[in-house]
């Protein structure tokens, strides 16, 4: 199957994503669920932003180092989290700490600095305009602002915005439960001893780390050998939105994975794909549970997990846009294919140039993770290309980056090099 065919197929099965409300601690890197408005001005009155004294701007008119205005102090200090009923009249000023609610009456804060004290007299020597020093009320937040809308994913300043309006707990789209199961009579668990001709269990290892990154739960399933018995008693009862295998994918004669769907009535809606590495991956269905098998080899299998998969969880967990990050880039050296297959390529993203660079991993096709634990990028060459000559400019995809990246890697108009996020000379960011 074609692979904008299958990205297709499998987001139109992707059921519509739950709310629930979670308290602020579990919310960090959710998507909101619901639009919250404000309710409430923030602050509730002018509050001083420094440690000074709160006067009214008439009284300094005229104040100059030849003419000084002298200004009595109320009694006591005003610091911040106390109401005061004081109120300034004309020819007074209060003493103001950081934070303090403004007295009435008084409409700027000076600071400290700006005055010279003598008892219960200030002096000034200058004018202050109205408003000066302070934060007025709603000055911050207004009660009829809309402050988030649902879909934007939560970091550390948005749910300190939502603290701010006092809430408790914050409704977020639920973590889809995805349960990963590698197969293999090679493969051990990690801790086990390697004392034949086995491998250790990094597939899924892989795999659980990308469905955390891109806001799902991860569920382990544990190694199933090559026989059709294991694999079913694995799958059979499983509680999980998405389930994936790795491994066990090909048409050799202990490859039982697609076999081990028939058996449990798992509804086959591909099972090829054109894209290279990763051709051997397939999409099933069982009541509303969506499996998939993806191949053993690791690049292959994160691969076909970031074209196909991660859209699926996007969905899941309230995120409309659909399409991976990208970022344009030179290609440093050539790069030639065969025609008919999508090809994925490795490689290293260089962001010290303006364009960046994208460097092709050698041999970054196979399953050396020693070559590719540096690349965070991959380009996907369409299939009708059989070469990409050095010097062109091409789309690089980014993976690994975690759902608190997309604000700022999926802006459109955000460009390398250029701060103001303006017409900068870099490449888009789309």
């Amino acid at each position: 199957m074609d692979l904008k065919e299958a990205a297709a197929l499998a987001l139109s099965m992707t059921p519509r994503p739950v709310v629930e409300d979670v308290g602020l601690q579990e919310a960090l890197g959710r998507v909101l669920g619901r639009s919250i408005a404000a309710g409430r001005d923030i602050p509730a009155e002018a509050r001083s932003r420094l440690d000074g004294y709160a006067v009214r701007s008439e009284d300094l008119a005229g104040a100059a180092a030849a003419a000084p205005v002298s200004l009595r102090v109320l009694a006591g200090v005003f610091p911040a989290g106390y109401a005061s009923e004081t109120t300034v009249g004309p020819g007074w000023c209060a003493r103001v700490l950081t934070g303090a609610p403004v007295p009435c009456g008084a409409d700027l804060v000076i600071p400290q600095e700006k005055v010279f004290r003598r008892d219960d007299l200030v002096i000034l020597e200058e004018p202050f305009p109205p408003g000066h020093g302070l934060i007025p009320g709603g000055g911050d937040i207004l009660e009829s602002e809309a402050l988030l809308g649902a879909g934007e994913v939560l970091g550390p300043t948005r749910l300190a915005l939502i603290a701010a309006l006092g809430h408790v707990t914050v409704p977020v789209y639920r973590k889809p439960r995805v349960a990963l199961l590698a197969t293999g009579d090679e493969v051990r668990e990690l801790g086990e001893s390697l004392d034949g001709p086995w491998t250790y269990c990094n597939n899924r290892q892989l795999l659980a780390a990308l469905v955390v990154v891109h806001g799902a739960e991860a569920v382990q399933l544990g190694v199933a050998k090559d026989n059709p018995a294991s694999i079913e008693e694995r799958l059979r009862h499983v509680a999980a939105d998405l389930v994936i295998s790795t491994g066990g994918m090909g048409r050799g004669d202990r490859d039982y994975v697609l076999d081990a769907w028939n058996n449990l009535g798992v509804e086959l809606h591909f099972s090829d794909l054109n894209i290279s590495p990763g051709k051997r991956s397939a999409l099933g269905s069982r009541g509303g549970q969506l499996l998939w098998g993806l191949p053993g080899n690791p690049w292959a299998a994160q691969l076909v997990f970031e074209e196909l998969v991660a859209p699926v969880l996007w969905k899941t967990v309230g995120i409309d846009r659909t399409q991976r990050p990208q970022i344009r880039a030179v290609l440093t050296s050539a790069v030639k294919k065969k025609k008919g297959l999508y090809l994925a390529v490795r490689g290293f993203l260089g962001m010290s140039s303006t364009p960046p660079t994208f460097t092709p991993v050698a041999g970054g096709e196979g399953s050396l993770f020693s070559r590719l634990r540096n690349s965070f990028a991959y380009t996907l060459l369409a299939p009708h290309v059989v070469e990409v000559a050095a010097g062109n400019e091409i789309q690089v995809r980014l993976h690994d980056f975690p759902l608190l990246a997309r604000p700022i890697l999926c802006q459109t108009d955000f460009r390398v090099g250029d701060a103001s996020g303006g017409t900068g000379s870099g490449p888009i960011l789309d």
